[in-house]
């Protein structure tokens, strides 16, 4: 009996001691397995676009850029034009009532307009020929002909100016000139000799209007000019853009590159007309590129995401450390070689490298010692 329990006692430690070194064997194959190198193709790409907007509306300017360009941070990408409001003549600027920021229609609806120029022509005459020399040649009058003025109290206050404006026989003089006085009676000359025969009429001296400053619409950019300025006619006065902009941070009209990367599209062209927040072009910024690789199923075992990795250019200039970021989830073409196996994609990040192109070709060396 004690013989048998013996026997039976060896046998239980001798399958014990096997079992224990298959499972030895196994945690050793499976360590071995864990670490198995390996080497895998794959190929740069973006792994984030970034959007390149416009911060209002307007016509987009020629910018020379196109798809592949490398931009850097603070780099003029476009440039978007602003609608340009212009003195229509000499004068001075009135009253100001808006700032940049406003909304044209809101400005205008509540001042009349968006600002106002009192003239550098103080007077105005308003009249017909009916008091013209009676002479065919003066009884037709011509826009933006010369005339002489001389006052009919007294031949001392004299003054000249322009015709702005016929309708039929009547006709308005705007007067540039002289030491005439308001609301004075005289008679207008083709002649600097105030000649009779070339009287084409008379009339009285008037205030010269404010003329208002007005637009369609849009929200003012910039106002160039202040209440109390002189401006010579074609001097800048305020520019327009489409589109709400805020009145705290002015945004330029030249849209700067915000990342450091490669233009990946332009989606706007010179000329067109552009909305706020519309896309203008794309980027993709270095910090974001990575390497897709192909990997197959028999091959998943040997990677981990956080492993490091060893990155090298396919004709061996240059290599990087990298770390496995991601690892597909959804069957994709198995590499070459195992078509019959499922295939996935390993994602590698990379610390930034502006050597770095898209669409490079590369290998990935993982579990190297």
């Amino acid at each position: 009996m004690i013989k048998k329990l013996c026997v039976l006692l060896a046998v239980l430690l001798s399958v014990a001691g096997a079992s224990l070194a298959l499972e030895e064997e196994g945690i050793l194959q499976e360590r071995s397995f864990a670490k198995r190198s390996m080497m895998l193709e794959g190929t740069v790409e973006p792994g984030k676009a970034v959007a390149v907007t416009a911060p209002f509306g307007g016509v987009l300017l020629d910018t020379p850029l196109d798809a592949g360009d490398i931009v850097q941070i603070g780099d003029v990408l476009h440039t978007i034009q602003t609608t340009k409001v212009y003195a229509p003549f000499d004068g001075t600027v009135g009253s100001v009532g808006l700032r940049a920021g406003d909304e044209a229609a809101r400005v205008q609806e509540r001042y009349g307009a968006l600002m106002y120029i009192e003239p550098a022509s103080p007077y105005v005459i308003s009249t017909t020929t009916a008091n013209a020399h009676d002479a065919p040649e003066n009884y037709t009058v011509h826009v933006g002909e010369t005339v002489y003025l001389r006052s009919t109290e007294t031949h001392a206050r004299t003054g000249a100016g322009f015709v702005t404006l016929v309708e039929g026989r009547k006709y308005s003089v705007e007067v540039t000139g002289g030491n005439l006085r308001l609301d004075e009676h005289v008679h207008i000359y083709r002649s600097g000799e105030y000649a009779g025969r070339t009287r084409i009429g008379s009339g009285r001296t008037r205030r010269n209007a404010d003329v208002a400053i007005a637009a369609e619409g849009g929200a003012v950019y910039r106002v160039h000019v202040e209440q109390g300025d002189a401006v010579k006619r074609g001097d800048l006065l305020l520019e327009l853009v489409t589109g709400a902009i805020p009145m705290q941070e002015l945004p330029e009209n030249r849209v700067r590159a915000q990342v450091n990367g490669v233009v990946a599209s332009v989606d706007a062209a010179a000329g067109e007309t552009v909305a706020k927040n519309q896309r203008l072009s794309t980027l993709y910024p270095f910090d974001h590129f990575r390497v897709a690789a192909p990997i197959s199923e028999s091959d998943l075992p040997y990677v981990e995401i956080g492993d490091a990795v060893r990155i090298e250019l396919a004709d061996a200039r240059a290599s990087l450390r990298g770390t496995v970021a991601d690892i597909s989830g959804l069957n994709t073409a198995a590499p070459a070689g195992d078509a019959d196996a499922a295939g996935y994609t390993v994602y590698i990040d990379f610390p930034r490298d502006e050597g770095m192109r898209q669409g490079m070709n590369v290998k990935v060396y993982f579990n190297e010692e």
